[in-house]
């Protein structure tokens, strides 16, 4: 039986933290580096279910600032699932995930669910980040908050993480795991009931 194979699309605003929670899943240990803005990246990395190997094909999307941006299109073809991240301490990546992101990959991929991630989320009662963010009367974005804006874009999940945490990296990926095998079986099901409703005509 061939491997299942899963196509993971990674988006958000530039410096959300998208690529380091790629990098910190695939290496599997924390490292503290800035990875450079990314252009267009494809990552292939591996995940056991039901002692059967899984195949994830992530996308790590450009930065471009523009909505629909055509260089991203491409990537949402046949996508199994979007990641839409954005930081905690940043509340203009916030922002953007409802009228930016969501409206970008219902645009493209209507049917996708989506997975809405949190990241930094070690920023949240970091002294320096709620210090900067009081002087422009801003705080970082709250549980409460993250679980109402993915209620808000209809997202399948929400989850929050931080690079500095490999549990909560890795719980990232298994909710997709979890979400794609549960898309799956659900299409697989709908499936079956159109070939017995052929054959009951």
């Amino acid at each position: 039986m061939a491997m299942l194979t899963l196509k993971v699309v990674v988006v958000g605003s530039c410096a959300c933290g998208k690529t380091t929670l790629i990098r910190t899943f695939l290496r599997d240990d924390v490292r503290d580096s800035v990875p450079a803005p990314t252009v267009q990246e494809v990552y292939v990395g591996h995940m056991q279910h039901d002692g059967k190997k899984v195949r994830l094909v992530i996308w790590d999307t450009g930065d471009s600032d523009l909505l629909c941006d055509p260089h991203r299109a491409s990537c949402y073809a046949e996508a199994d699932v979007v990641l839409v991240c954005f930081s905690v301490r940043d509340i203009f990546s916030g922002s953007e995930v409802p009228t930016r992101w969501a409206t970008e990959v219902r645009h493209f991929n209507p049917n996708v669910p989506v997975l809405l991630v949190a990241t930094q989320m070690d920023l949240r009662e970091d002294p320096v980040t709620v210090q900067e963010l009081a002087q422009i009367k801003c705080r970082p974005t709250s549980v409460a908050e993250g679980l109402q804006l993915a209620q808000k874009i209809q997202a399948a999940h929400y989850v929050e993480c931080s690079s500095l945490d490999l549990a909560s990296v890795r719980k990232v990926f298994e909710s997709v795991l979890h979400t794609c095998l549960r898309t799956t079986q659900g299409r697989q099901k709908k499936s079956r009931w159109k070939c017995l409703c052929c054959c009951c005509r």
